[in-house]
């Protein structure tokens, strides 16, 4: 996992084949702008959903490599093996995560109050 402010998105270029054209994508603010669902753009998948935080979060395992893009809000952010939790921060407006394929982590959890948050997710095979 690789958290980052979203201005050093470049610095990251030759982690994957795909990454030039996610920056081109954010750059053109199209999941800014585009409805909640999935999109496909110079060949990229991604999709922007929003959603209301909870105390329980949502667990889940990266089945690809993905790139998480907070658009709007702040959610509790952790990365976890088995029950235990190895890394846990505040994921908000400003930060991308970059997640290899197989990594268990939770999101979509509340940090201080229930919140509505705007995120994107680039799927990158």
């Amino acid at each position: 996992m690789l958290i980052d402010l979203l201005d050093r998105l470049e610095w990251y270029r030759g982690t994957h084949p795909s990454w030039q054209r996610v920056i081109d994508i954010l750059d053109r603010s199209l999941p800014y702008d585009d409805p909640d669902g999935e999109h496909f753009v110079d060949s990229v998948r991604y999709q922007v959903a929003a959603y209301r935080t909870t105390e329980e979060g949502s667990v889940a395992v990266a089945e690809e490599n993905r790139l998480l893009v907070l658009l709007e809000g702040e959610e509790l952010f952790s990365l976890s093996e088995g029950k235990e939790v190895l890394l846990s921060t505040v994921f908000t407006e400003g930060l991308f995560i970059y997640l290899r394929k197989g990594e268990r982590y939770k999101s979509k959890q509340t940090y201080s109050q229930e919140k509505i948050v705007r995120r994107v997710v680039f799927f990158l095979p």
